[in-house]
């Protein structure tokens, strides 16, 4: 069940983490809004309503009912890294000391302007943070500097990524734009 009022949320860590929202009932046209917003989020209302076959005023409705209910949460854009000079993406599992104050280090790695993100995990790591950094002296200041000096860390690992496979469509693969079952990879449809 989610929570929206502060003082009802655990304290600690669980304080910080990323609201959960109860699932929200979808029909094609909301499925249809929410990939062609995927696909261009910067689509004008009008438009949107011609390719869903809507007014615009109906749409817009539709769009401020999936904000509402948390289903968007943000439109937003998607930036080149090494456009922007942080070229490399850094993964960095790490676990927790016995006696660790697990909020205070995220709140200290939330002081990291390179940060880009943050996972709290079950498994053989606690969390896991993500990096975006220039070169190999800027991973040595991050690591050296930042990362090595926070108490309660017992380990950390240092993963580079040497790319990325982009999916044009990631949002295809977990919600279809049909009353498919969702998550079934290619051939969901039967057809007959």
């Amino acid at each position: 069940m989610s929570t929206t009022d502060p003082e009802e949320r655990p304290a600690g860590i669980l304080a910080i983490l990323e609201e959960a929202h109860e699932p929200v009932a979808l029909d094609a046209i909301d499925r249809r809004i929410l990939h062609i917003l995927h696909e261009d989020s910067h689509i004008s209302q009008r438009a949107l309503a011609a390719k869903v076959g809507l007014s615009a005023p109906s749409v817009a409705e539709r769009v401020a009912r999936l904000e509402r209910t948390h289903v968007i949460k943000r439109h937003s854009i998607e930036v080149d890294w090494g456009a922007l000079g942080f070229p490399m993406l850094v993964v960095i599992p790490m676990k927790f000391a016995a006696n660790a104050d697990p909020l205070r280090i995220v709140t200290e790695l939330r002081r990291i302007p390179s940060l880009t993100e943050i996972l709290i995990l079950t498994g053989a790591h606690d969390m896991m943070a993500r990096f975006r950094v220039r070169d190999h002296a800027d991973l040595q200041r991050l690591l050296l500097e930042r990362i090595w000096a926070i108490d309660g860390l017992e380990s950390v690992e240092t993963m580079i990524s040497l790319g990325r496979v982009d999916d044009a469509a990631p949002l295809r693969h977990i919600l279809p734009e049909d009353d498919q079952t969702p998550g079934r990879g290619e051939g969901r449809r039967s057809r007959s």
